[in-house]
């Protein structure tokens, strides 16, 4: 591993380019999916059902992506 290389920073910033909607998981417990809009060394700006959400990256435990075939679905009867 490169030692100036930031690997929170690049997947944010993938994530941003992209699009791509997350789950954040907080220290908490709780969780809110959305779309990372910017971002800093401090905080992360996430935009969720329309609304503008600023949070502080220290509150942050985890980001997750769903993948391709991990998405549940509900089977037809």
């Amino acid at each position: 591993m490169i030692a100036n290389e930031n690997i929170q920073d690049k997947a944010l910033e993938n994530f941003k380019a992209n699009q791509t909607e997350v789950t954040v998981f907080f220290l908490n417990g709780f969780q809110m999916k959305g779309v990372i809009e910017e971002y800093d060394k401090y905080v992360v700006s996430l935009n969720s059902q329309g609304k503008q959400h600023l949070i502080y990256k220290h509150a942050i435990s985890t980001y997750t992506v769903e993948t391709e075939g991990q998405a549940s679905t509900e089977s037809e009867e």
